[in-house]
């Protein structure tokens, strides 16, 4: 008799045991089944991204090789680096660590540094060279390429209704009977790169590359967790967690520098803010908003200052506009800094402005972030009387300043005297040696406007 009540006591007991561990077991097997749909979805959604945005580099890099002005070559650059930047973002949300694709990396980080330091620059003073149209050209058929095979790799995704967490699988295990189509063909990607022929870049991307090797251990601050970085990504915006939805990934060991890649949608907004920060220090290396740009409302004056304003609440020193652009109701503008009264152009800062509401839509620290410290300036040997006898005496020079550049072909730093002076109607910039009285580079300016005219 005892022994048939403590049965009764205790089967109910074990029913609910056993209902309540079937549960747990449906319940953990849901939440399995929802973390790894969630993440076959995560990579659809960057293989899909990284084919649209190779099919739109490639059809940029062929309007490139198209226009025929300054207005239109600019912002189709801008479109190239923009867009070249979001495919190696892509590219770091794909479960490929596990496999080389560092060359593929790293064209389109140079495809990027490429296309923003020519559309940056005033291409009415310094149009694209014969050099710099064959490496539009090679890059266009480049791209030809690598959106041929994602092609293929894309129709064979959904042909045969690949996963791509058993890419992720396949590629811990070494597992050489799954079927590794995706594999084989981002594989086949890194091939074809690898076998491109050498481009000629110039001299400024070989020295933005030199310095970025130099110089990445030199990047202040303590190593940064995706976490740090999201946070940082967010205080640069000044937006609350709360108000944005926030991806972070890590960029592919392609990149000269390693980072994070940030993308930030608003509450309430579609368009969505990409950022890099690296992974030293947390520091945003560049900013892109992706929003369309209303009616123009401001002048460049109102955009000047807003950049201005930009710089001072996010912890630049004194810095001062030494190049002003505009292009499709956008303002931009370059900063240098100025130590000890003289400007410092290796370490620009670009801000574009909206000017319908004189947001900053786009922001690139790279040569700052890389080239930036306290320097050691010697003593110009060279007065600014001495530096007017160097110029050509046809030339009326009107005021001269010390300014810091780089050398054309080395990419050293020289200390120089920057003239501006008149010929003919038109104003040109003459930068002497400081130290030695060599002319180092000579740059025409837009007619009756100069550096000293944009502040």
């Amino acid at each position: 008799m005892v022994y048939g009540a403590t049965a009764r006591v205790l089967l109910p007991i074990a029913l609910v045991a056993l209902v309540g561990a079937g549960m747990w077991g449906y319940q953990e097997h849901n939440e399995k089944n929802s973390v790894l749909i969630k993440a076959e979805n995560s990579y659809q959604r960057a293989f899909h991204d990284l084919t649209y945005h190779i099919d739109k580099l490639h059809d940029e890099l062929g309007k490139s090789l198209v226009v025929n002005s300054r207005r239109q070559m600019t912002p189709t650059l801008t479109n190239v680096w923009r867009l070249a930047y979001a495919a190696q973002s892509d590219v770091g949300q794909l479960p490929l660590t596990l496999m080389p694709f560092s060359n593929t990396e790293e064209m389109l980080s140079r495809v990027a540094d490429f296309s923003y330091r020519v559309a940056v620059r005033d291409l009415d003073k310094e149009p694209l060279s014969d050099k710099e149209y064959g490496t539009l050209k090679s890059l266009h058929k480049q791209a030809q390429d690598i959106q041929d095979q994602l092609r293929n790799v894309q129709a064979n995704v959904i042909d045969k209704q690949l996963r791509w967490m058993d890419v992720e699988t396949a590629l811990a295990s070494d597992d050489k009977k799954s079927d590794n189509t995706i594999v084989d063909g981002f594989q086949t990607i890194e091939k074809k790169v690898q076998e491109f022929p050498d481009l000629d870049w110039g001299v400024g991307i070989q020295s933005l590359d030199k310095k970025k090797q130099q110089r990445i251990q030199g990047i202040d601050g303590k190593p940064a967790t995706a976490e740090d970085a999201k946070k940082s990504a967010l205080e640069f915006l000044r937006i609350n967690a709360s108000d944005a939805k926030v991806e972070v990934d890590e960029n592919g060991k392609g990149q000269t520098y390693t980072a994070y890649s940030v993308r930030v949608i608003p509450n309430g907004q579609k368009a969505a803010i990409n950022l890099d920060v690296t992974k030293r220090g947390g520091k945003v290396v560049w900013m892109m908003n992706e929003r369309e740009i209303g009616e123009e409302k401001l002048d460049m004056k109102q955009a000047q200052e807003r950049g201005e304003e930009f710089l001072r609440k996010h912890g630049f020193g004194d810095m001062v506009v030494s190049e002003i652009d505009s292009y499709d109701r956008n303002a931009l503008f370059t900063f240098v800094p100025v130590q000890n009264g003289v400007r410092i152009y290796p370490d620009s800062v670009t801000i574009e402005i909206a000017l319908d509401d004189g947001e900053v839509t786009a922001f690139n620290s790279t040569e700052y972030l890389f080239n930036h410290k306290q320097r050691l300036l010697s003593k110009p040997r060279l007065s600014k009387e001495e530096a007017r006898k160097k110029v050509n005496p046809s030339v009326k020079v009107t005021s001269e300043r010390l300014a810091l550049i780089e050398g054309k072909n080395d990419g050293k730093e020289v200390l120089t005297w920057e003239l501006t002076g008149s010929f003919e109607g038109n104003s040109y910039m003459v930068y002497i040696n400081a130290m030695n009285g060599d002319e180092e580079e000579v740059v025409k300016m837009e007619t009756g406007t100069d550096r000293e005219n944009q502040q």
